[in-house]
């Protein structure tokens, strides 16, 4: 009825929402995710894969204390291309840039192949960081584009599954090729699975059709912006990966670097806030989403969740080789029950996002962690492995995975559609940022911890040698070795309690940000989609829709046709006086008819 009288005082005829339904089958779907699925295995698969095969790979090239580069170089450049990679998808498309880059990590890991020199290397690894990124964080804007909102859960339990995969198969694959051929195997078997991941893409995506022409995309990029976007993360978590390891805090190396990210980092927030409010161009990164609440607290709050996450899936596994005295592929085995369960968490979180608000699922995730957390850094430290650590892992794997599609949900309601992709790709950078800050702080702690104690019974030169290798630590005695064990273990534990503070944080951001959401009128919404993507379309009305649309229109006629030949004294008292108010003017019209 609201919307007759609505008809009657505008005198124009209502129209019923524009729906947005998909234009590919299901079958289609299907295709496109086995090809993002493939091409994250391989990205996430070669941040592991080269762990186990380090010593061979720089010892083949007499290059054993650079072999860490190998490594520090493709998560330098990973972590840093989050963001610029997920814009450019909103000004080529999702096919151009996930075809594009899917061939930079395929050209890139057949040179590591062949690389004749550890420099080389370490170089072709850094551009395949580039490729390994795009396909990352393109994935997840694909997800937020191509499925229906309900499904995000289910389809983001999928993907996930991936990390369970990689960190399964990783250390598994690469101490197999590396002991029983030449490590060159591990770069090139990214070639097969590449290829047929890129075949399924290209059949399957479809291209981006809105009319412009390359110049006028790259006219309105944010060129310097997108140049900024990537320097600055780039030295600051070089210092935070490399301090307390391979430097000291105190070195120029660190403090240089370090203080050289923060000031970019500060350079590329005010020239993007230029951008927004002071030229037409697309910022890299919309300053405004800082001064929408809800959107500046689902950030800080995956920052705070990207701590615990990183130090599960980093420091774990090195608690079972220093504590436990397990080999690198036996901890990538024990840890299994937290790289499970997390797809499974997410899987869920999709699940009761339609029985409960959203809101309510990210306060019990966190909830979760923290306990996962805390029961983590109670872990007896001696060596033999308790098996009420499944139970834990299993625990904050839930937790964790049952965060991953809220955030995503939440961003879709916290800003305007057109900023999704920007805003998946700022979401997938701060929790990397977060993983980074966490592991950063763990290994200044493990350090301090350790130096202080090992003095007790260790030498100088025996403490340097047990804190660069936990192979020296089994050629010890068995009374010496278990006291190191205990030490390592009471250190990781301290370590997981000073997550738990971050995690509880995160969980006072959460509740925080479900009243914020309260008073904005978006607690419990779902996100909707109300634009046309590469994967969408305006719904064609129903004939029902349609009819009730006419029957409107001639309502209105029927009804401005009747108001408009009123009886002489009406035209002489609409005259005489003051226009009437709407209420008045729809009672007049009421009686009239």
């Amino acid at each position: 009825m609201a919307q007759d009288e609505k008809t009657t005082m505008t005198g124009e005829p209502s129209t019923a929402p524009v729906s947005i339904v998909p234009t590919i089958s299901q079958a289609r779907l299907h295709t496109i995710i086995a090809g993002l699925w493939l091409c994250l295995f391989m990205s996430a698969m070669d941040t592991t894969i080269v762990t186990t095969s380090l010593i061979k790979i720089s010892s083949g090239f007499d290059a054993l204390e650079q072999g860490a580069w190998l490594v520090t170089a493709y998560l330098l450049t990973y972590n840093s291309f989050l963001m610029i990679t997920a814009k450019l998808s909103d000004i080529w498309g999702l096919k151009t840039l996930l075809i594009s880059c899917a061939a930079i990590f395929l050209i890139f890991s057949m040179a590591c192949g062949a690389a004749q020199s550890m420099v080389q290397l370490i170089v072709f690894r850094a551009f395949q960081g580039i490729g390994g990124s795009a396909l990352y964080s393109l994935t997840f804007v694909a997800i937020m584009k191509l499925v229906v909102p309900e499904k995000i859960g289910f389809y983001s339990g999928v993907i996930s599954s991936v990390f369970a995969m990689a960190n399964l198969l990783g250390p598994l694959f690469g101490g197999i090729i590396s002991d029983r051929t030449t490590w060159r195997w591990i770069f090139f078997l990214n070639g097969p699975i590449m290829i047929i991941a890129m075949i399924l893409l290209f059949i399957s995506l479809p291209a981006l059709k809105d009319g412009k022409t390359n110049i006028e995309r790259i006219r309105g990029l944010d060129s310097l912006g997108g140049i900024l976007s990537v320097c600055w993360p780039i030295p600051l978590i070089f210092a935070l990966q490399e301090a307390g390891g391979a430097y000291q805090w105190n070195s120029g190396i660190v403090i240089g670097t370090l203080t050289a990210g923060i000031a970019l980092f500060v350079i590329f927030g005010v020239y993007e806030a230029w951008v927004t409010y002071k030229t037409p161009r697309d910022p890299i990164f919309p300053i405004h989403f800082l001064k929408n609440p809800s959107m500046a607290l689902i950030l800080l709050s995956q920052f705070l969740v990207g701590m615990p996450f990183y130090v599960i899936f980093v420091q774990l596994p090195q608690r079972f080789q220093s504590v436990n005295f397990t080999s690198a592929e036996r901890a990538g085995i024990l840890l299994l029950p937290a790289t499970l369960m997390t797809p499974v968490g997410a899987m869920a979180a999709g699940l009761a996002a339609k029985k409960v608000p959203i809101e309510i699922v990210l306060i019990a995730s966190g909830a979760l962690v923290c306990v996962g957390v805390g029961l983590l850094g109670s872990l007896p430290s001696y060596s033999h492995l308790w098996p009420g650590t499944y139970g834990f892992e299993i625990i904050t794997g839930l937790g964790l995975g049952l965060s991953n599609p809220p955030y995503f949900m939440l961003v879709a309601t916290s800003v305007a559609e057109k900023d999704m992709a920007v805003g998946t790709g700022a979401l997938n950078m701060v929790r990397t940022l977060g993983g980074c800050v966490a592991v950063a702080i763990c290994s200044a702690i493990h350090r301090e911890f350790l130096s202080s104690r090992l003095s007790a019974f260790l030498s100088p030169s025996q403490i340097a040698a047990v804190q660069q290798s936990s192979g020296y630590v089994a050629h010890l005695p068995e009374e010496t070795r278990n006291r190191i064990g205990d030490l390592f273990g009471r250190s990781y534990n301290r370590q997981f309690q000073i997550m738990l503070a971050f995690a509880g944080l995160n969980v006072i951001v959460t509740v925080i940000l479900m009243v914020v959401r309260k008073k904005l009128g978006i607690f419990g919404v779902m996100p909707v989609r109300k634009e046309e993507n590469e994967f969408t379309k305006a719904a064609a009305p129903k004939r029902d829709d349609v009819e009730t649309s006419e029957k409107n229109v001639n309502t209105t006629e029927i009804t401005v046709s009747r108001s408009a030949s009123p009886k002489k004294d009406s035209e002489t008292t609409a005259v005489s006086h003051p226009p009437h108010s709407a209420s008045t003017v729809e009672k007049s019209i009421q009686e009239t008819t």
